[in-house]
């Protein structure tokens, strides 16, 4: 097997293509005591991908593994400790502000997991859609033909109804559309979704997911999906990331990974995924124990060692590196060093 140094190696080769490339990304949060920095916490720790256009990539992990983060440092809303994002081949962690606020916010939109908290209460569904678009000179004509048009586009027809409803006066299912209405209404080519279903009922989320996907097959946009659960990744995403403690351990085709899942964390996170056929509810799985570790002071050697069935004495001495098990498949485990 051949060993990489970064994941954007083998994982979208095609120039051409690239939308946005990530490199040895860090973001960490200073811990201040009095006016000194007395440490960091390691929130994304040297991570890599790259998307290409009209790419579904789902980032896959367990609450605070740093996807949002992520997202978050993506979208220039923290700032970023080191490494470079790259959107068009423009680095956007050296841009001026004036090149973020004019070009790349119209580019990239996001979707964030509460719709009740993402819409200020003070605005109806009209103003929330027409602010982005008078922020971008959008003429006033083209604004109401925009908004018309995004709320046709998401199901919430006719657009007459909603225009003038405030937040409260919408269900769950309909805060969400708005939500996607506003992050595709500049018609941007990167789309962060932030568990954009979890806060929905079960019944809607297929529901939402379905029209989400068809919106993006429609403008032919890239979309970072960033949840926790398998289930809606291997629906919707092309691609699967697994994260954990700060750094991606998996990379591959969402049904490779969630079929036959490498790294020990990947094969837990599929493992408590409730299984319908009733010939397997006694069928004991492989779990992980313990707790995801401190990312002030991450463990020596691979991170999930103190939790892996697996482990070896190499494993809490050394960080694997990226092993390239075949043309687009990533595993940061030693267990596939040879």
């Amino acid at each position: 097997m051949e060993v990489s140094n970064t994941f954007s190696e083998k994982v979208g080769k095609d120039s051409t293509a690239e939308l946005l490339m990530v490199k040895e990304l860090r973001v960490w949060y200073p811990i201040r005591k009095f006016f000194s920095v007395v440490g960091h916490v390691k929130a994304v720790d040297g991570v890599s991908f790259t998307a290409k256009r009209g790419e579904v990539i789902a980032i896959v992990g367990e609450s605070g593994c740093g996807k949002t983060t992520l997202a978050k440092a993506i979208m220039k809303l923290v700032p970023v400790t080191g490494g470079s994002i790259l959107f068009e081949g423009i680095d956007i962690t050296k841009a001026s502000k004036h090149v973020i606020r004019t070009w790349y916010s119209r580019n990239v939109g996001l979707i964030q997991q509460d719709p009740y908290g993402a819409m200020p209460s003070f605005m109806n569904v009209k103003t929330i859609l027409e602010e982005p678009l008078k922020i971008h000179h959008i003429e006033k004509n083209e604004r109401e033909r925009k908004i018309y048009e995004m709320l046709t586009e998401v199901g919430l027809t006719p657009p007459e109804d909603y225009v003038g409803k405030y937040p409260h006066m919408l269900s769950g299912g309909q805060l969400q559309r708005v939500a996607i209405a506003r992050a595709l209404v500049l018609n941007p080519k990167l789309v962060l979704a932030d568990e954009p279903v979890s806060m929905l009922d079960a019944s809607l989320r297929v529901e939402i997911l379905t029209l989400f996907k068809e919106l993006q097959e429609k403008y032919g946009l890239a979309v970072i999906y960033i949840t926790h659960d398998f289930a809606t990744a291997k629906y919707f995403s092309d691609r699967v990331i697994v994260m954990y403690a700060g750094q991606f351990v998996e990379v591959g085709n969402a049904k490779e990974v969630i079929k036959k899942p490498l790294h020990p964390y990947t094969e837990a996170l599929i493992n408590v995924i409730p299984d319908p056929d009733p010939k397997n509810r006694f069928v004991i799985r492989k779990t992980l124990s313990g707790e995801p570790p401190n990312l002030i002071k991450p463990p020596p050697g691979c991170r999930l060692a103190p939790r892996c069935p697996y482990v070896m004495e190499k494993c809490k001495i050394k960080e694997p590196p990226n092993i390239a098990v075949n043309e687009l498949r990533l595993v940061k485990c030693w267990l596939y060093e040879s």
